[in-house]
């Protein structure tokens, strides 16, 4: 055997064994892996790590949940990304739940049987639009999920995207788990709207709470098992005995939201006035009333007016100052990651009345850009509007005052008071009764998600249930392309054409160049090429 036989077999050998080397560590590093699995969320928001809350959820579980999630195919982008998100969450929990989070997807698509299956749970098809062989076609789509533990059973309907898919789960699982709710009172006898008429605010806490109408509390007082009372624009003036026993429920330490108009407003003929609910010596006394005027903002929503154009009348879109849209928010639980909240002829509260024995955060304010309406006033959203109008001054319109209080009926000498002190409680003070209202039948509209996440944040507050705050106001944050000049995307366009091909043109006149350098030298040396 020659010497060069011998080394290529020496070498060969060296080779198969460092392939057999490598193979065998690739085993071994997938094997580890497989038994601890690293998990990364390189996200900005971090939207694929749990909350604290949702862990505590999902290490309380004692069985397994199963969720059966039904999402088509085929749908455009958007949805697509909320499938995976809501993959990529259940997965997470499931390891936070340490395997106990079981979970499908079905495809309701695939048949009619599927389909059946899919509506009988409860899950209702929505109508999107799809592009197909650039055509739009409208197709109807399952964006839901059923979710079972024990004999439980809640569902979801339709998993909105772009939605807090971590809040929708949690809360699901939570509602599931939990094994007494807190109650919610919402008073009604004074015009007040019903449930019915804020299907947002009940859809958004019924499950995790026992939402229930209260009446005749003049007689019989606030009952004692509400956890938090809610009193949302009462129309008519509150009697004494009505608001001596709301007086009393705070007395004895209940947490309440109080959203109340000071204006009524009347559309039909542009004018606003005064309005009186019979709740303000309880406000005056707790030292956060609210004021008789109105609040206009430049930053506001845009109604429909008819207008002349020459001899015609045509229906035109105006910003109406009556109608703010605020998003100046305190940095608190209730109201930290609120996008805005569109209130409708909203009074200012005056801060100027808490005393020593009382914390306020004022939760939400108007821009720099509004002002101050004396009552009464019009509100014809055709008036001009001038520089003076908006003094440049932002005004409070919601506020939480946390402390002990006093009773407005402390020195009455004609009435039962039993308490008039109170324990350390909670209230939220808002100016406005409209903004969580969607009204009934055809006047029935949405409203904005900041509305409701307002109330509901509230409510949680104040029956001591942080965890979940958070969540229910996360949002995916929205990274457009920047916007470039024409030139620029001229440039840009061509580039991207040009740019592979001079890059290809110049590898190879490199290659030629060193090819014919080397042959040189080979020639020189005396070689054939």
């Amino acid at each position: 055997m020659s010497n060069a036989f011998a080394g290529f077999l020496a070498n060969r050998r060296e080779a198969l064994l460092q392939v057999l080397l490598i193979a065998g560590s690739l085993a071994a590093l997938t094997y580890t892996a497989n038994q601890f699995v690293l998990r990364a969320d390189l996200t900005a928001n971090n939207r694929y790590t749990l909350a604290g809350a949702s862990h505590d959820i999902a290490q309380t579980l004692n069985d397994p949940v199963t969720v059966t999630a039904y999402f088509s195919s085929n749908l455009p982008a958007r949805f697509g990304r909320t499938k995976e998100e809501f993959r990529a969450l259940l997965q997470e929990f499931r390891a936070a739940a340490g395997g106990n989070v079981e979970f499908q997807f079905v495809n309701p698509n695939e048949g009619d049987q599927t389909a059946r299956e899919a509506r009988q749970a409860g899950i209702r098809p929505v109508t999107v639009n799809v592009r197909q062989q650039n055509k739009m076609t409208q197709k109807r789509a399952y964006l839901g999920a059923v979710f079972q533990y024990r004999d439980k059973r809640e569902v979801v309907p339709f998993v909105e995207p772009n939605s807090a898919l971590e809040y929708t789960i949690a809360s699901t699982m939570k509602k599931l788990t939990a094994d007494d709710k807190p109650v919610l009172g919402i008073l009604q006898g004074q015009g007040e709207p019903g449930l019915n008429a804020m299907t947002q605010l009940q859809n958004g806490l019924k499950g995790r709470y026992d939402i229930r109408t209260i009446s005749g509390v003049d007689t019989a007082g606030v009952p004692p098992e509400v956890d938090v009372l809610l009193v949302s624009r009462p129309e008519s003036e509150l009697s004494t005995q009505t608001a001596l026993a709301l007086d009393q429920y705070v007395m004895r330490g209940g947490p309440a939201i109080f959203a109340l108009n000071r204006a009524q407003a009347n559309m039909r003929f542009g004018q606003a006035r005064p309005q009186t609910t019979g709740l303000e010596p309880l406000l005056e006394s707790y030292g956060l009333p609210i004021r008789t005027r109105l609040v206009r903002d430049r930053n506001a929503s845009a109604v429909r007016v008819r207008q002349k154009r020459g001899g015609f009348t045509v229906m035109n879109r105006v910003r109406y100052p009556y109608i703010p849209q605020i998003a100046n928010f305190a940095d608190h639980p209730i109201s930290n990651g609120l996008d805005q909240v569109v209130f409708r002829f909203v009074s200012p509260l005056d801060t100027t009345q808490v005393d020593s024995t009382a914390q306020l955060t004022v939760l939400a304010r108007s821009s720099q850009q509004s002002g101050l309406a004396s009552l009464p006033t019009s509100i014809r959203p055709q008036q001009e509007w001038t520089v003076s109008d908006f003094s440049g001054a932002s005004h409070p319109v919601a506020g939480l005052l946390e402390g002990t209080f006093s009773s407005a009926f402390a020195e009455s000498d004609t009435l039962s008071v039993e308490r008039t002190k109170s324990p350390d409680t909670k209230l939220v003070v808002i100016g406005d009764g409209d903004f969580i209202v969607n009204g009934t039948g055809r006047r029935k509209q949405r409203l904005p998600e900041g509305n409701t996440n307002l109330v509901a944040n509230s409510v949680d507050y104040l029956a001591g249930d942080t965890g979940l705050i958070s969540l229910r106001t996360q949002r995916v944050t929205s990274r457009p392309l920047m916007q470039l000049e024409p030139t620029t995307k001229t440039v840009l366009k061509y580039l991207n054409v040009l740019l592979p091909i001079l890059l290809v043109i110049g590898y190879g006149l490199v290659r030629y160049r060193r090819n014919r350098a080397q042959r040189r030298r080979w020639k020189d040396a005396g070689l054939s090429t």
